[in-house]
C-alpha cells in the first residue's frame, strides 16, 4: 500500500523533546476573554493606542515566531477556484475506476512552533481516536501507528473483522449492489475472522492478533467496528469467482432465494450458521442452554428464521409486516427485513433477543475482549485462540439492538471485559434524547461494578455545527448555546449528551463525501444535516478538538487517500480510490490534536466577542488560565481591540500560523484573526522578532 508520507516536524526536532514553560502557574480554574473585533482596514490609531497598529493594518501588523507567518489555512486549499462543490466531491469516481481529488498540498506539512510544552501523546494521558477506515490490518505496520502514536492519536478504530459476505462487482458502482467496504457490514460468521478465502474482509485472525499486540506495545488502544445488527442477506456468497462461490447459509429443501430480487420473505425458514469458538462461554454450551434445532452440531450455533407465514407467499406476493420468530424478525429493517433476534434497526426496540443471538454476540464480544483478561493489563498479547485482548467496539446502528441486550452481554462477558475498555454507538439522529436509553448501559468490569457507561457518536452536535457554519448563521451564539464545559450538545428541545457519553464527530464512514449513492452525503444539496462542506469542515474539527466536553474522533481512509481500492476478485488494487478525503493530517487536525491533548482536565470558558460590522462570525473560549482558541469561519480578517482578559500574563504562540501575542495587565496586545482560520494558543517561552514592544523570556 502506497500511503502519502506526513511531514511533522514539532520545535525544529523530534517530537517528544522539550519541555518549556511560559513561566506562569497553570491551573485549573476559569479564564475570561472578551474582546472587539474590527475588520482589518478599518483600524483607526485611537481605537486602541495600546496596539500601536496604522491605520489600513491587516496580517502584516502580525507578530510571528522567526518574523514568518504561516497563513496556510486547509481550508482554503481544498477546492479549485471556479470549480462546484459537486464536482470535487464526485471526481472522476462515478465509475469503479476512479480517482477523485485530495486536499491541496498547504493541507499538510505541518511544524508547530519552537518554545512549546512537550507534546502528551499515550493511553493515560491523551485520548483522541482515530479511525482508520477500510484499511487491511496487515497494512497498518508497526511504524504507522508509532507516527500516529507521536501525533498525539490514542485509540486506533478498525474496520469489523468477522467473516462476511462477498458481493460480486460489474466493474461499475452504480450497478452493484454493494459497494466493496460494505461487505464487511454483511456478517456471515461471528465465530470465524475473515482469511484469505474471504478477500473483502480485512484480514485473517493472526493479521488483527498482531494488530492488537503491536498498537499495545507502542501505547496505543485498539478497537474494532462492530456489526453486531445484522446478518448478510441468505444468498451471500463465499468465494471471490461468481462461477464457483457458493451460497453460505443453508436453503431448505423446495425453497429459494434470488439475491437480486430480493425474495427474502418466499422463505418459510432457513438458517445461519455459526461456528463455536474453543473455551469462549457461551458458544461451547448454546446446544443445551438454548431451544433444541436439528441442525444445532458440535461446532455449530444454528440461528434460525421462521416464517408462519412464509408458505403463503410462494408467489412472491409478500407483505413484509408477515412476523419472523425464533432468532430472527422481519419488521422493518435492512437487508429485506432479515435481521437477528427479533431487532429493528434504527426503530428503537427494546425488548429482550433470543437465547441463541445473545449467545453468539456474548461468545464473539467475550473472544475479542480477551480470554479472562479482566486484570486489564495492556501488555497481554493478543491470540486467536486464548482472546484478541482489544479495547472496546463502537457498534454499528446501536439501535438494531436493544439495550437490554446489551445490558445483558456486558454482564455475560464481565470476566472479559477491562474497565478501561471503551464502547460507543452509532445513531444517526439530530435529537440527543434518542440516545437516553443507550448511555444509561453501564459497560465495564462486570456491567453494574463500575460507572463507566456506554458512549454515542455526537450526531446532535454534528447537526449543530453544520448550522452554526452556514452561510449567514451566527456563529458564537449557536455554539455557546449548544456546547458547555460538561455537555457536549445540549437543547432545550433535542436533549442533552454528557461529555461523558459523548464522541465527537465531523466525518465518519457514513457522511463523508464521495461519489457512492450508499452514503448518499454527495454533491451537497444543503438538506442532509449531517454533510459537512469542505471549507467548514476544518473549522468544525478546530471546536471539536478544542472544547472540553466529550472524546474527539477523526476519520481517515488510507485506502481512498493513495487512491487504492478493493477490484472485482477482492485485491487491493491502485488506481481504484473511491474520492474518500481524509483529514487526519491536515494542519488544523495536527495542531487541535497537540492543543486537545495540553488542555486535558483544564475548564472550558466561552468568550465575550462582538464586532464592529456586527457579523457573528467568530467564537473564542479558553482552558484554564493558560489556553485560548479563536474560530473565524468568515474570509474577513479582523483585529482584536478592546480586549480583556484573567489568562495569565505573559506570550501565547498560535499553533497555526506561529502568531505572538501578549497578555499584559488584563488586555491581549496585537491578536490578528486571519478569515476561515481556527487559532490555538499555547504558552509561548521564546523569543519574539527585534523592535517587538515585549518580549517572553
Amino acid at each position: 500500500m502506497k500511503l502519502k508520507p506526513l511531514y511533522l516536524v514539532l520545535c525544529g526536532c523530534s517530537f517528544l523533546l522539550l519541555s518549556c514553560s511560559s513561566g506562569s502557574s497553570v491551573n485549573n480554574s476559569t479564564s475570561t476573554l472578551s474582546m472587539t473585533l474590527t475588520p482589518s482596514g478599518q483600524i483607526n490609531k485611537n481605537q486602541n493606542k495600546k496596539l500601536a497598529l496604522k491605520a489600513n493594518s491587516g496580517l502584516d501588523a502580525a507578530i510571528c515566531q522567526g518574523g514568518n507567518c504561516t497563513w496556510s489555512n486547509s481550508a482554503n486549499q481544498n477546492i479549485i477556484q471556479g470549480e462546484t462543490e459537486a464536482e470535487y466531491c464526485t471526481g472522476t469516481n462515478s465509475t469503479y475506476g476512479g480517482t477523485g481529488y485530495e486536499l491541496g498540498a498547504g493541507a499538510y506539512g505541518m511544524s508547530l512552533p519552537s518554545g512549546i510544552a512537550a507534546a502528551k501523546t499515550g493511553y493515560g494521558n491523551t485520548d483522541v481516536i482515530l479511525e482508520l477506515f477500510n484499511t487491511p490490518y496487515a497494512n497498518i505496520t508497526k511504524e504507522m501507528l508509532q507516527n500516529y502514536y507521536n501525533m498525539g492519536y490514542t485509540v486506533v478504530w478498525v474496520s469489523p473483522p468477522q467473516y462476511s459476505a462477498y458481493v460480486n462487482y460489474s466493474g461499475n458502482y452504480a450497478n452493484d449492489n454493494i459497494p466493496a467496504w460494505y461487505g464487511a457490514y454483511q456478517p456471515m460468521d461471528f465465530g470465524q475472522i475473515g482469511n484469505a478465502n474471504n478477500p473483502l474482509s480485512y484480514g485473517s485472525a493472526a493479521d488483527l492478533a498482531t494488530l492488537v499486540t503491536n498498537a499495545h506495545d507502542i501505547g496505543l488502544q485498539l478497537i474494532i467496528d462492530y456489526a453486531v445488527h445484522q446478518f448478510a442477506q441468505p444468498g451471500a456468497q463465499t468465494g471471490i469467482n461468481a462461477n464457483t462461490a457458493t451460497d453460505y447459509y443453508d436453503v431448505y429443501s423446495g425453497q429459494t432465494y434470488s439475491f437480486a430480487n430480493g425474495n427474502t420473505e418466499v422463505l418459510s425458514q432457513f438458517w445461519w450458521p455459526q461456528t463455536k469458538v474453543t473455551n469462549y462461554i457461551p458458544f461451547g454450551k448454546t446446544a443445551t442452554t438454548c431451544a433444541s434445532f436439528s441442525n444445532n452440531t458440535e461446532g455449530i450455533i444454528a440461528l434460525w428464521g421462521n416464517n408462519p407465514n412464509g408458505a403463503n407467499y410462494n408467489d412472491g406476493n409478500v407483505n413484509s409486516l408477515s412476523p419472523w420468530n425464533s432468532d430472527f424478525a422481519g419488521t422493518t429493517g435492512w437487508f429485506n427485513n432479515i435481521l437477528p433476534s427479533a431487532s429493528n434497526s434504527s426503530s428503537g426496540w427494546s425488548g429482550a433477543s433470543s437465547c441463541g443471538t445473545q449467545s453468539v454476540f456474548d461468545g464473539y464480544s467475550a473472544w475479542l475482549l480477551g480470554y479472562n483478561y479482566a486484570s486489564g493489563a495492556m501488555s497481554a498479547a493478543a491470540s486467536s485462540t486464548t482472546g484478541f485482548n482489544i479495547d472496546g467496539f463502537r457498534i454499528d446502528d446501536v439501535s438494531g439492538q436493544s439495550p437490554t441486550f446489551f445490558n445483558q452481554m456486558f454482564t455475560d462477558t464481565a470476566s472479559y471485559n477491562k474497565s478501561t475498555n471503551i464502547f460507543f454507538g452509532e445513531y444517526p439522529t439530530s435529537n440527543a434524547n434518542d440516545y437516553n436509553s443507550y448511555t444509561a448501559i453501564k459497560t465495564a468490569s462486570g456491567n453494574n461494578s463500575s460507572n463507566n457507561t456506554f458512549k454515542m457518536l455526537n450526531f446532535p452536535l454534528l447537526a449543530g455545527l453544520n448550522g452554526a457554519f452556514a452561510l449567514g448563521a451566527d456563529l458564537q451564539a449557536s455554539l455557546t448555546s449548544m456546547i458547555s464545559s460538561s455537555n457536549a450538545y445540549q437543547s432545550s428541545s433535542n436533549g442533552t449528551l454528557a461529555g461523558s457519553n459523548a464522541i465527537n464527530l465531523v466525518m465518519d464512514q457514513d457522511t463523508v463525501p464521495d461519489s457512492f449513492a450508499s452514503r448518499a452525503m454527495c454533491p451537497w444539496t444543503g438538506t442532509n444535516e449531517f454533510q459537512m462542506n469542505y471549507y467548514n469542515a476544518p473549522l468544525a474539527y478546530g471546536v471539536i478538538l478544542a472544547m472540553e466536553a466529550g472524546t474527539p474522533f477523526v476519520y481517515a481512509d488510507l485506502q481512498a487517500q493513495a487512491n487504492e481500492g478493493i477490484n472485482s476478485s477482492g485485491a487491493m488494487t491502485s488506481g481504484l480510490g473511491n474520492g474518500s478525503v481524509s483529514y487526519w493530517n491536515e494542519n488544523e487536525v495536527i495542531a487541535g490534536v497537540y492543543f486537545h491533548n495540553q488542555v486535558l482536565g483544564k475548564t472550558m470558558a466561552w468568550g465575550n466577542i462582538s464586532s464592529t460590522d456586527e457579523a457573528d462570525n467568530v467564537a473564542a473560549l479558553t482552558r484554564g488560565n493558560n489556553y485560548f482558541f479563536v474560530v473565524n469561519k468568515s474570509t474577513t480578517v479582523y483585529t482584536a481591540t478592546d480586549t480583556a482578559t484573567t489568562l495569565t500574563n505573559g506570550c501565547y504562540i498560535d499553533l497555526m500560523s506561529h502568531q505572538i501575542v501578549n497578555v499584559n495587565s488584563g488586555e491581549i496586545n496585537n491578536l490578528i484573526v486571519p478569515g476561515q482560520s481556527v487559532m490555538y494558543f499555547v504558552p509561548y517561552n521564546g523569543s519574539v522578532p527585534s523592535g517587538t514592544s515585549f518580549s517572553c523570556s
